[in-house]
């Protein structure tokens, strides 16, 4: 299985990052099956600045985004996307999660524009992301293409 970076989205299809949603999950169970067989998982690496990574301001608005629109707080989550394209131009997180305001909102075409820039995004920063991000994207992408409000 390819290895799922932190910050990329998380595979079940949540919106959040992986690591605010399933890493610790797949983390405890990985720590299972090494007690389960006597190996010991080596202690998670600092980062390169000699601190751990926890969620930072960046984090917290990104899914505060992911949460409202699952709330269905769609005016909500539009300020906090604004907020994020404001604070952190230079990051994914606002595309990414503009894209899932729009398909929450039912404006198919607007959502697939904004995917597009996604992988547009990845594409300009291909160290960043692997292929299981890009494909998430695209999956999006074709799903969004075959609902019944795909415009023609």
């Amino acid at each position: 299985m390819a290895k799922i970076g932190r910050n990329q989205p998380c595979p079940c299809g949540s919106g959040k990052k992986y690591k605010h949603c399933c890493l610790s999950k797949d983390q405890a169970a990985r720590a299972a099956a090494a007690r389960h067989t006597k190996q010991h998982l080596p202690r998670a690496a600092p980062s390169e600045t000699g601190f751990f990574l926890g969620e930072d301001d960046l984090d917290k608005l990104s899914n505060r985004v992911v949460d409202l629109i699952d709330e269905g707080r769609l005016e909500e989550a539009e300020r906090v996307c604004q907020e994020l394209k404001e604070q952190y131009p230079e990051v994914i997180d606002w595309i990414q999660r503009t894209a899932m305001l729009h398909e929450a909102r039912g404006e198919t075409q607007k959502a697939i524009d904004y995917h597009e820039r996604t992988l547009q995004y990845m594409d300009a920063h291909p160290e960043d992301f692997e292929e299981l991000s890009r494909e998430l994207v695209r999956t999006a992408i074709a799903r969004l293409q075959q609902s019944p409000d795909a415009p023609s």
